[in-house]
């Protein structure tokens, strides 16, 4: 295939696939019209479990999801799926006393985590930053700001970056750090700033606001100047306050994710000396993953390594896949290399033949083809289990969304210069 070709066809299969596979899913499955929003799970069986917590992720990855479609795509369904959201986050996550959102509710809406997990309040801003792009409605934008001030006021470290929980209240506590996803108690963890990242990014694009455009810089320049080991060429999973590592973790999927919003939030501050190091570095970054995270057998991107003995996990998780999709066709926009591409293509093919579940709809938490080693199913099938069913907390329609929307937009950029 030619370049141009071999663009157009990555580029209609994700579009097919974001259109025809994953938004109707979630459409057709997810609604809870006997307690209003989002069922807190639904089972591989495609059966809501209408008794499971509702999470403020996953209902604030629905929200950003179909705003997004809908921005992308102008069709009326996702139109009411994102207003369906919205409503329901505002009136049931909103910590109407204290601002910012609970981390968990019932299933008839009622609060039962109340923690503040910078996760959770990097979604909301994320979500009604573009939920107000694809609506202009005022409150969603007030919502967004409100809790990126609280924030930036209570949950940032002076020396940079943020704590990864606080109290319902906004006091710090290292008590609420060692949660499912922060086993060691890291102050800062990487997963959280990513989010808080992408969230900040977006608002400054929602409101080009000089006091957002503030903080995104010096939330840049925290990634590039601390979060980022020089000596591994990867970033640091868990840090302590000072920005040291704590764990010797390397995720593919995190390198991949922050590697292209360095550069989409250098491009959006508009300095050229900064947009040209952040570039540098998604490279440098994306580099070691080519060379120690894909797979030359089947495809696919691999999920983890341990930095001192060098074990990979092997499991070919699906957010994984999706991230390192948009990586490598950032790589691609960057230095014209065709090798960034055909990465690209290649963990797509085995995502479309592994991962995306085309009898259901939807994509499967993990890729587990024929002849894999049995300690790579246990790694694959442990993920299967804590994302428990098609959708769930963990389990939601954000990342692949995303990657398909991304690669539907790039490809457009690449295809005026082939």
């Amino acid at each position: 295939m030619t370049t141009r070709e071999k663009l157009l066809d990555l580029q209609t299969r994700m579009q097919k696939n974001v259109t025809e596979n994953i938004l109707p899913f979630w459409l057709t499955h997810m609604v809870d019209d006997e307690n209003g929003g989002f069922w807190g799970m639904v089972d591989d069986d495609l059966n809501p479990v209408k008794n499971a917590p509702k999470a403020v992720v996953l209902n604030c990855r629905m929200l950003w999801t179909y705003s997004k479609a809908y921005r992308v795509l102008g069709d009326e369904q996702c139109a009411r799926m994102a207003q369906r959201a919205f409503n329901y986050v505002s009136e049931h996550f909103w910590d109407k006393d204290l601002g910012g959102v609970y981390w968990m509710i019932n299933y008839k809406g009622v609060p039962l985590e109340l923690e503040k997990r910078t996760y959770g309040q990097a979604f909301i801003i994320y979500s009604m930053a573009e939920y107000y792009m694809a609506f202009k409605d005022p409150k969603a934008l007030d919502l967004a700001m409100e809790t990126f001030r609280l924030v930036n006021q209570h949950v940032k470290y002076e020396n940079g970056g943020y704590a990864d929980s606080v109290q319902r209240d906004w006091n710090k506590d290292f008590w609420v750090w060692r949660w499912v996803m922060n086993a060691l108690g890291a102050p800062k963890l990487l997963n959280s700033h990513l989010h808080l990242f992408e969230a900040t990014i977006t608002l400054y694009e929602a409101t080009q606001s000089p006091e957002v455009g503030n903080v995104l810089k010096e939330f840049l320049l925290f990634l590039l100047n601390v979060a980022f080991d020089t000596n591994l060429h990867h970033l640091k999973a868990g840090m302590d306050e000072e920005g040291n590592r704590i764990d010797n973790e390397i995720s593919f999927g995190h390198d991949s994710e922050c590697s292209y919003l360095l550069v989409q939030a250098a491009q959006l501050l508009g300095e050229p000396e900064l947009l040209k190091r952040a570039q540098g570095t998604a490279l440098d970054i994306m580099d070691h993953v080519y060379a120690e995270g894909l797979d030359p057998v089947y495809g696919g991107m691999y999920n983890e390594k341990d930095a001192v003995s060098g074990h990979v996990d092997k499991a070919k998780i699906w957010w994984v896949q999706a991230e390192g999709i948009t990586a490598f066709m950032n790589c691609f926009q960057i230095t014209g290399d065709e090798k960034y591409l055909d990465a690209a293509i290649s963990i797509w093919n085995y995502t479309d033949k592994y991962v995306v579940d085309h009898e259901k709809g939807e994509w499967l938490a993990v890729g587990i083809e024929p002849g894999r080693s049995e300690e790579t199913i246990a790694s694959g099938l442990n993920c299967i289990r804590m994302c428990a069913g098609k959708a769930s907390k963990p389990k939601c329609p954000y990342h692949n969304s995303r990657t398909c929307f991304e690669i539907m937009r790039r490809a457009d950029e690449c295809l005026q210069s082939v």
